[in-house]
C-alpha cells in the first residue's frame, strides 16, 4: 500500500540548502574550522574533489555553491549528502551529488565523500545513530567490490522485469554532450520507477515532491534517478532490492537541470563517479554509445534496439520480485499467516523496516491496517502472508500477479 510522503522528514533538511554561485577553492579537506564552519568545510571537500570534473562536464567556469544536507548527527559525527546543483535550464542531465561522513577532530573537522577509502574507513568507527550496520556493510562492500566491477554489471534497468519501456535517450554525459556517457533516459509502462539493483538509498536536493535519488549497490556500482516524483517514502539509508519503488518519471527538476517529456535519467557510476555505459550490460542488454549524445543503441543476441525502440527488462542480479517495506506502525513486528486472512494461523513475524519480497497477491479478509482497511494480501516469496496494510509498496494497488 502507498504510504503519503510526510513533510516532517524532509523538513529538518531544508534550512540547510544555501542556494548561490561558488567557483573552485581548493582547502584541505581537513583545515581547522570551528564547529559552525563544517558546513563550508563539506562544500570545500565537493568542490576540492569534483569541481574541475564538473565544471569540464558541464562547459561552465563557474558552479552553484553545493547544498549542505546534515540528516544525522551524533556528538562528533555528522553525515548527509552534499550536491552541486545545475543551473535551470542547463541542457539535459542531473545534479552532482555525494555523501558524506563527517567527525570533529579536537577544531578539525574531518570530511570523507563516499566512493572513497577514507570514507570506508570512517564509516567503519561511525556510531550506530549515524550509520546503521547494514550501511556499513553495504559501503565496505562497495569500496572492496568497486575493482571487481565488471561489464555485466549485475543490475536490472529500472522498471519490472518482462516489461518492456522506451529508451527515449540512448547514452549521454549527465549533463546532456558532456563526458563520459554515464546516463540513459527511459520512459513507458505505468512510469513507476524501481531500483536497479539491491542497495541502500538516499535523496539529495530535496525539493518539494522530487529529488535526486541515489542507490549505493554492494557490487561496487551506484545508480542515481532524476525527474521523479512522488518519491519512495523509505527513510535514507533504508535497505532496497531489486524492484523496489524509488518514484515517478517526471519532469521534476528540484536541482536544476530541463526535461522535456516525463522520463527517469538513469545512470551509472562507480562510488560517486559517473562512469561511461558503453560497452556495459544492464538489464540483459549491452549498451553502446553513438557518435553523439543521445544516439547508439542495446544489444542482446542478435537484437538490436536504437533510440526510440522499446526495451525489455531482463532483470541482472537479485530478487526479480517486486518489493515493499514492512511498516508495523507503534509495533516492532507485524504477524506472518498460513493464509490471506487474520483467521489463517500465525506462522511468524516479520520486522518493522524489513523488506520483503511479493511473490503474488490475492483479496482476502479485511484488515485495518496501518493507513486504512484493504481486503489485499501479499503472499511472499517464503510462502507466507502479510495483509498490504502493512507493507509500503508504493501502491495502493496489487504490485503482483495474481495467486
Amino acid at each position: 500500500m502507498s504510504r503519503p510522503l510526510s513533510a516532517r522528514r524532509f523538513a529538518a533538511l531544508f534550512s540547510a540548502l544555501v542556494a548561490g554561485v561558488a567557483v573552485l577553492v581548493a582547502p584541505s579537506a581537513t583545515a581547522a574550522a570551528p564547529e559552525t564552519d563544517l558546513a563550508a568545510t563539506v562544500r570545500a571537500t565537493m568542490l576540492q574533489q569534483h569541481g574541475d570534473a564538473v565544471k569540464q562536464q558541464w562547459g561552465t567556469q563557474t558552479l552553484r555553491e553545493p547544498l549542505f544536507e546534515p540528516t544525522r548527527t551524533s556528538g562528533s559525527w555528522v553525515f548527509g549528502s552534499t550536491t552541486i546543483p545545475m543551473t535551470y535550464g542547463q541542457e539535459h542531465g542531473a545534479p552532482h551529488m555525494a555523501l558524506f561522513l563527517a567527525r570533529k577532530e579536537r577544531s578539525t573537522w574531518r570530511v570523507e565523500l563516499d566512493g572513497t577509502a577514507g570514507f570506508a574507513a570512517l564509516a567503519a568507527q561511525a556510531p550506530s545513530a549515524v550509520l546503521s550496520d547494514g550501511e556499513k556493510q553495504t559501503f565496505a562492500a562497495n569500496q572492496s567490490n568497486r575493482a571487481q566491477a565488471l561489464a555485466p554489471t549485475g543490475l536490472g534497468l529500472p522498471w519490472p522485469v518482462n516489461v518492456a519501456w522506451w529508451m527515449g535517450g540512448g547514452p549521454h554525459g549527465n549533463s546532456g554532450n558532456s563526458r563520459p556517457f554515464s546516463s540513459i533516459d527511459f520512459n513507458g509502462g505505468d512510469g513507476r520507477v524501481l531500483s536497479a539493483g539491491n542497495g541502500r538509498v538516499y535523496k539529495s536536493c530535496i525539493v518539494g515532491r522530487s529529488a535526486l535519488v541515489k542507490v549505493v549497490h554492494d557490487n561496487g556500482y551506484s545508480s542515481t534517478y532524476y525527474h521523479m516524483y512522488n518519491l519512495t517514502t523509505l527513510a535514507d539509508g533504508s535497505a532496497v532490492r531489486t524492484g523496489t519503488y524509488l518514484g515517478n518519471i517526471g519532469n521534476e527538476l528540484p536541482c536544476g537541470g530541463s526535461s522535456s517529456g516525463a522520463h527517469v535519467h538513469f545512470s551509472l557510476l562507480r562510488g560517486n563517479t559517473h562512469i561511461s555505459v558503453n560497452g556495459m550490460t544492464i538489464g540483459g542488454w549491452t549498451f553502446y554509445e553513438g557518435s553523439q549524445a543521445y544516439g547508439g543503441y542495446a544489444q542482446r543476441g542478435s537484437t538490436r534496439v536504437s533510440v526510440g525502440g522499446r526495451v525489455t527488462n531482463y532483470g541482472g542480479g537479485g530478487t526479480t520480485l517486486p518489493t515493499g517495506t514492512v511498516d508495523a506502525g507503534s509495533n516492532s513486528t507485524v504477524n506472518l499467516r498460513s493464509g490471506p486472512g487474520l483467521s489463517y494461523s500465525a506462522v511468524g513475524t516479520v520486522a518493522d523496516g524489513a523488506v520483503v519480497s511479493i511473490a503474488c497477491t490475492s483479496r482476502g479478509e479485511a484488515v485495518e491496517g496501518v493507513w486504512g482497511r484493504t481486503d489485499l494480501w501479499n503472499r511472499l516469496d517464503d510462502g507466507k502472508w502479510i495483509s498490504d496494510g502493512f507493507v509500503d509498496t508504493g501502491s495502493d494497488e496489487p504490485v503482483a500477479s495474481a495467486c
